[in-house]
């Protein structure tokens, strides 16, 4: 998911918006329009990929929702914050940065599947 996550953003960043189209218009992240997407919503735009069927109401209550949970959380530890759409659009923050997130929460998750969920970091509550 995260790999996948991360071949969006190279393909096409967004500030400001999960996602937005050729036009710049905001969309929703795993639409077919989309073109460019933000940290968070590359994530999601990835798992949504393999759960079409399922809609946005219904991903807090997904048995697979778990994979995204901890990728999530995985950002949050990489970037500091649990605030990811903040930490995105943050001034100055550049491409380079958000994908470097991205790759230091895939070196993150491996480690993260072997601790207790009580020994796992937390990340912090504000954006930075």
């Amino acid at each position: 998911m995260l790999s996948e996550a991360r071949g969006l953003l190279l393909r096409g960043w967004s500030l400001g918006a999960k996602a937005r189209d050729d036009a710049g218009s905001v969309v929703a992240a795993w639409s077919e329009r989309a073109s460019s997407w933000s940290l968070l919503g590359a994530l999601l735009a990835s798992w949504h990929h393999y759960h079409e069927d399922l809609n946005e109401d219904v991903v807090g209550h997904s048995t697979d929702a778990r994979a995204l949970g901890d990728a999530t959380e995985a950002l949050g530890e990489a970037t500091g914050t649990a605030g990811l759409d903040q930490w995105n659009d943050a001034p100055g923050r550049s491409l380079a940065e958000v994908v470097a997130a991205v790759d230091r929460a895939l070196e993150l998750l491996p480690r993260r599947a072997l601790l207790p969920s009580s020994q796992r970091p937390r990340e912090h509550a504000q954006a930075s």
